[in-house]
């Protein structure tokens, strides 16, 4: 158990009443709405986190965004937990870790030659030192949520160092992942988070993904990018070349799709407006970009554990956090559910290939390397349960690491020819060559 002193108690007890004071007493208040009818702004706590909803305006959103005090009470908490906490993403020990590279082992690929020594013009002439920026939008996949969590009482804190598409904490020895593998092309690179953060914190840089995310949220995740991108003194969003990975639809099929009403005729249909409505946007807004678009590992690593003997802490929160796939009431549909969220990647292939989504300066390449994530890998009849969290929900900084090794390859691999998959870390890594020099694009392939 977390070794409180009764001082710490105290202070936790007193300001847990101020944050619930702060909420006005809202949080049970019975709302105005007929049938549990919420909106972002509106709604009864307790029967929102319980029951089936109708959304106004057909908004699909998390039960913990559905009144202002819920924010309010949800973001005093985190930074109480976070201070009493401390950095678990700092921990060096552990299965749940990335073995360490010896530095007398170097990186696998040559880095002299491939930053351009002009900036390109064209998002499809990139080489992987030409990056500046590297961003990222999300849920809890990407704030690398209980990465190095030990214990249950760990599982809110946010590990966004080690993140595969958006860590740079360390380096690529000790934490693989995206930005720690393109600062070897360019030291000069920035946006990536620093350590264990919240978005809100100044550490987490261009991570702005969210915890409970759906793909509703993106637009807004999207936006608040941008805005926070520009108003960033070390960024010229005109000169720039950047990195944008997007991944989401976990949290969808995860702990969304059962708790509303008639979620399987629909869902589909929402989740392409809001891709499409944010993907829009960032053509709009953000120039000189390159954006990942990766469908969630989430379900498929569900179903690859459903004949592992998991541990209880698995058991015991997997039919919370993921209540759709595992909670009693829901799981006999999760066949149902998964041939949903198949739907949804092809959507977002089918997406990635709209014509106005390309740009001479903007562009979109769907990287498939988490759509058959398991623990089964590389050959082997037994789970490599490290790549797991404590929850069996969410990565390890090992399942991190791997998913930088697959998001590399992918980025270097034309398309049309792009692995899928989970493989050992390091068995395969591949680089840019002098007759192949470019990430890899829809018009470069």
């Amino acid at each position: 158990m977390i070794d409180f002193s009764s001082t710490d108690m105290k202070t936790f007890t007193c300001v847990l009443l101020i944050l619930i004071g702060s909420t006005g007493g809202q949080f049970l208040a019975p709302g105005n709405h007929g049938n549990n009818v919420i909106s972002r702004t509106s709604g009864n706590l307790l029967r929102n986190l319980m029951g089936t909803q109708t959304y106004k305006d057909a908004i699909v959103t998390s039960r913990l965004d559905a009144s202002m005090p819920v924010r309010r009470f949800y973001r005093g908490f985190r930074e109480i937990y976070s201070r009493l906490l401390g950095e678990t993403g700092q921990r060096s020990s552990g299965n749940f870790l990335q073995s360490y590279v010896s530095p007398s082992k170097a990186f696998p690929c040559q880095v002299d030659g491939f930053r351009s020594s002009t900036p390109p013009e064209s998002v499809h002439q990139l080489r992987p030192g030409d990056i500046d920026i590297v961003a990222a939008v999300g849920d809890s996949l990407t704030t690398a949520t209980a990465a190095n969590s030990r214990a249950l009482w760990e599982l809110m804190a946010e590990n966004r160092g080690v993140s595969w598409s958006i860590g740079g904490q360390g380096t690529w020895r000790t934490h693989l992942t995206l930005p720690n593998i393109i600062k070897e092309f360019n030291p000069q690179l920035f946006g990536y988070s620093l350590s264990d953060s919240y978005n809100v914190h100044r550490e987490a840089q261009f991570n702005v993904a969210e915890n409970i995310a759906t793909t509703s949220d993106m637009p807004y995740n999207a936006k608040k990018l941008v805005s926070r991108m520009r108003l960033d003194s070390r960024v010229n969003m005109t000169h720039h070349w950047k990195i944008l990975t997007y991944m989401i639809g976990g949290n969808d099929f995860c702990s969304d799709i059962c708790h509303q009403t008639n979620a399987t005729h629909w869902i589909n249909d929402l989740q392409e407006k809001y891709l499409l409505e944010s993907l829009r946007y960032l053509r709009d807004n953000m120039p000189r970009t390159l954006v990942n678009l990766v469908p969630t590992p989430l379900i498929s690593l569900s179903f690859s554990m459903d004949k592992v003997q998991r541990p209880f802490s698995c058991s015991l929160t997997q039919p919370i956090e993921c209540s759709c796939l595992f909670g009693p009431r829901y799981s006999k549909d999760r066949n149902h559910f998964r041939t949903i969220e198949r739907k949804f990647a092809k959507i977002m292939e089918r997406l990635s290939f709209l014509a106005e989504l390309h740009t001479k300066e903007f562009t979109i390449v769907y990287q498939p390397f988490f759509k058959d994530a398991s623990v089964f890998y590389g050959g082997v009849k037994e789970p490599d349960m490290d790549l797991m969290s404590i929850d069996c929900v969410h990565l390890s900084q090992k399942g991190h690491a791997v998913s930088a090794n697959g998001l590399w390859n992918n980025m270097m691999e034309a398309v049309g020819s792009k692995s899928s998959g989970f493989r050992p870390l390091f068995a395969e890594f591949k680089c840019p060559s002098r007759e192949k020099p470019y990430i890899f694009t829809n018009y470069n392939s």
